[in-house]
This record gives C-alpha cells, structure tokens and sequence, in this order.
C-alpha cells in the first residue's frame, strides 16, 4: 500500500488538508498513511512556506519520492504563481496545460503515475466561498456578511471568482473584514462540507476524483 504526501504551499493548506480533506478521504474506505507537508524553501534555516518557485517544489517532491512507494500530489494557488513554473501563463483556462507542464519536468526523476500536480483556481480562498458556513463563523456583522453573499450570488462558481491583483479572493476578504489567513481561512474552511465543496468546484472536485482513484489503483 503506498502512502500518499500533499506537498501544499503554507499553513491553511497543510490545515485543510490534515483536518478535512484526508478525514474525508478516510471516511470513504481508504487506509493508505496520508499526510501534508509544506515546501521547504530554506533547507539551512528549515523555512517552509511563503511564494515558492518551482525548484523549491521540484526538490521536495525529489526528496519525498526518493523514499519510495508513494503517491504525490500538490496544492498551489494560482493566483501569484512564481514565473518559473513550466508553462507558466496568467490564463486560468490553460492550468491544465501547466500541470501538465509541472509533470513532464518532476517526471524527469521519477514515475509519472506516482505524480498528480494540482493548482486551485484561483487560490485557496476561493473554496471559502462554497457557502457561508465558513464566513458565518468568523464574520460578525451582517453587512460584511451580505457583502460576501452577493459575491458568492455574483459567480457560476466559487472557483471563477476574479483572481486580479485587487479581485483575488483573498483581497476580497481582506477588504470585507479583518481577515487572517492562518487564523480564520483555517476556522472557515473547517466549517465547510467537503461534498458541498465539490459539488461547487468542479476543478477541485475533479482533482478529489483523480485522488479517489489513484487510491484504489495504486497510481494516477
């Protein structure tokens, strides 16, 4: 049985991962060891976390599959994405293109179906805006809470939710209230249902569905 690492960019996201997203996966019958880590970009200082460039990724996924017979899969954000990523664009219709990218270049050292790269749209913060659930649990007035209503109502998607310089999901939070991203984005997303979340982001959920059978198969 292979184990399974989410190589993740910082501290919500190894919390969303720990806390919901391999609990769920546990919930479904799998029993592979799973856990989250971040990227380490500083090895002399063991400094993890933050904007990280491709090189930080490709050696972490280097050194986690150089311990054999395991699953790895990541969770970046798109939104301020380093340059340096294979296939870089700003284009989020092409992020299929990217991963694809990520995967030629990190399978140059090991087996392509042990690999499944993984960028959210537009960034992690754009799963929060699945209900508001999260938002009911940090956010005490009601007209930052309609302002966040309208802007759910305002998309097909919480996952086409701008990703602009000022637009981005978390930019919008910051503007509505306080927001703190270890802080709230972990109490916010701990509030949500994982099967809510994917009946409303078809990117994510579609990853979710190439996890759930690279589980079972043993490979992506």
């Amino acid at each position: 049985m292979k184990r399974v690492v989410f190589i993740v960019e910082g501290d919500t996201e190894v919390s969303f991962i720990q806390k919901r997203v391999i609990p769920y996966l546990y919930s479904k019958g799998f029993t592979n060891p799973m856990n989250a880590q971040k990227i380490l970009t500083n090895r002399k200082l063991n400094k993890k976390g933050g904007n990280v460039g491709f090189e930080y990724l490709k050696n972490d996924v280097s050194r986690v599959a150089a311990t054999k017979n395991v699953l790895i899969t990541t969770l970046l954000d798109f939104f301020r994405l380093p340059t340096d990523f294979p296939g870089y664009t700003t284009d989020s219709l092409r992020l299929p293109d990217m991963e694809q990218g990520i995967k030629e270049k990190v399978t140059e050292f090991m087996d392509a179906s042990c690999f499944l790269p993984y960028i959210q749209q537009h960034e992690i913060e754009s799963l929060m805006y699945t209900s508001m659930d999260g938002f009911n649990v940090v956010v005490d007035d009601q007209e930052s809470l309609d302002e966040l209503q309208r802007i759910i109502d305002s998309y097909p998607t919480p996952e086409d939710i701008n990703g602009g310089a000022d637009t981005a999901p978390s930019k919008r939070l910051m503007r509505i209230f306080p927001y703190e991203k270890t802080a709230d984005g972990e109490m916010i997303l701990e509030a949500l249902d994982i099967d809510d979340i994917r009946g409303k982001c078809p990117r994510f959920n579609k990853w979710m569905e190439k996890l759930e059978e690279g589980l079972k198969n043993g490979h992506f």
